[in-house]
């Protein structure tokens, strides 16, 4: 691997060793469990969110999915689909999804880049901003959701206040 004259990324093999190689700047724990996979763990302003970077080499797609978990011991309505769905509609790169089996609601996204041979620094950062912001973005959402009331409307319209000017 070797930088050009433009910082672009010369891709001869598998990106996720790219990505590990920029990961550094963020200061985060990480860990490879193959080679075409990235873990690792960010600790954001509401709670750590494990990202897992998942090189798909035949699709030549990058996935990267972010979790968190949020136990309750109460019994989750179905209203947590709509939420979902609500939520999803609201975002324009990636999505959200709710796993009743583990309680644990997933963002994921995907990133194609067949064709290139090539990523850029900026890229990589985007790609793991993106993933980052939405969690912290919607968060309270499922928080609220999740230990306060189970209504989407509500918890929406409580978490995400839109503020103007500096207090």
């Amino acid at each position: 691997m070797y930088f050009d004259s433009q910082n672009k990324i010369n891709s001869l093999g598998n990106p996720i060793d790219y990505i590990e190689e920029q990961i550094y700047r963020f200061s985060v724990d990480f860990w490879r469990d193959s080679p075409n996979q990235l873990n690792l763990n960010y600790t954001g302003q509401w709670r750590s969110y494990n990202v897992l970077f998942n090189w798909d080499e035949q699709n030549e797609i990058i996935s990267v999915s972010s979790h968190f978990d949020i136990t309750k011991k109460e019994k989750i309505n179905k209203n947590i689909y709509s939420l979902v769905s609500t939520v999803n509609e609201k975002i324009n790169l990636g999505y959200f999804h709710y796993c009743a089996k583990l309680d644990i609601v997933f963002f994921k996204y995907h990133v194609s880049v067949k064709g290139f041979d090539y990523l850029t620094e900026e890229q990589i950062e985007d790609i793991f901003n993106v993933v980052i912001n939405e969690c912290e973005k919607y968060f309270p959402a499922f928080y609220l959701f999740f230990f306060k009331k189970q209504d989407p409307k509500y918890v929406l319209s409580a978490s995400l206040i839109e503020t103007n000017g500096q207090a």
